[in-house]
């Protein structure tokens, strides 16, 4: 940030407490781009850390990890791209690294989680963490949690014919039903039918389903077993018990929220009906590739309830706590 002292940004101190302030330029380790933030998104993470349900690992912490921006200091071939960030900054040389592993490197840095996030006017990122695109940033900030559902995916595919479900009707859970749909699937979404955001799904010619609806639905699926892959999305402590109930034996649940605390749900039921619990969190390189691909294909279309600028952050925090609300963006 040559020529400037200070940047503007949103900081998290603790639960409910953001304020917009003056901070120094970010840090820039040796071989790092800086990038100027455009877009950023406030994700389940996020308000659970602005809830207080879940502890804030640095303090005080510039949030954000949704992000998308502009290469300003970086190689050559980066610089003037708009770029989206992968949020794991790895090592690249230790053993889990080498494993493939990286997202879970013991020595990364996370953006927007241990290390400040996007919700700035700068932020620093290795180079080799920045995917080009050619989207508006209000889209292409998606990209980072559309690639954690295609870590799902990746991981646990569903095959075809399966009988699919979806719990939830928040961001993620429309992320994943336009994804599923990309894909060929037609899952049945379960959650308050009478919610304004239920509407989303309609649109995509999925039915919502309250759970009581969806169990029985699910004793209709082929053989009366249930469903074979189940999406927990809610963001809540007890989709994990929706779920388990909504699965088939030897069924496959995705765990996808974060909220911060512990589940509530039947562990004898998962064990006696052998379901595969299985968590994700972020994409990798290739889960990116693939999310800008839907992205910019238009397969799918991330719906933004509200967007706030940088000055409004702790009003676009309070917004997104609003069960009505999709997603709130925040640009800069």
């Amino acid at each position: 940030m040559a020529g400037e002292d200070a940047l503007r940004a949103a900081v998290l101190y603790g639960p409910g407490d953001v304020r917009v302030e003056d901070l120094p330029p970010p840090e820039q380790p040796e071989g790092w781009a800086l990038v100027r933030s455009r877009a950023v998104g406030i994700c389940g993470t996020d308000k659970a850390f602005y809830r207080g349900t879940y502890p804030l690992f640095k303090k005080p912490l510039v949030p954000g990890h949704e992000v998308s921006g502009e290469v300003v200091e970086g190689p050559e071939d980066l610089v003037g791209s708009r770029v989206v960030s992968e949020i794991n900054f790895a090592c690249l040389r230790c053993e889990v690294c080498r494993e493939g592993l990286y997202t879970h490197c013991p020595r990364k840095k996370t953006l927007g989680i241990d290390f400040d996030g996007g919700m700035a006017e700068y932020f620093t990122a290795p180079p080799w963490a920045l995917h080009p695109h050619n989207m508006p940033h209000e889209k292409a900030f998606a990209a980072e949690p559309l690639a954690a559902v295609l870590n799902a995916l990746q991981q646990a595919p569903p095959r075809p014919g399966w009988a699919v479900a979806v719990l939830g009707t928040g961001f993620m859970a429309h992320l994943t039903a336009q994804t599923l749909t990309a894909y060929g699937f037609k899952p049945a979404i379960v959650a308050r039918p009478d919610s304004p955001k239920a509407v989303f799904f309609r649109r995509l010619g999925l039915e919502v389903l309250t759970p009581e609806e969806a169990v029985k639905a699910a004793s209709e699926t082929p053989g009366g077993l249930g469903f074979h892959m189940v999406f927990e999305t809610t963001g809540s402590n007890q989709g994990l018990s929706i779920a388990t109930a909504l699965a088939r034996p030897r069924g496959v649940v995705h765990v996808k929220s974060t909220p911060g605390g512990e589940a509530v749900f039947s562990q004898t039921l998962a064990v006696v009906k052998e379901i595969r619990l299985i968590g994700t969190r972020c994409g990798s390189h290739r889960e990116f590739k693939e999310a800008l691909r839907l992205l910019e294909s238009g397969e799918v279309e991330p719906q933004v309830t509200k967007f706030r600028s940088l000055e409004e952050a702790p009003e676009a925090f309070e917004a997104s706590l609003d069960r009505e609300s999709m997603k709130i963006v925040v640009t800069i």
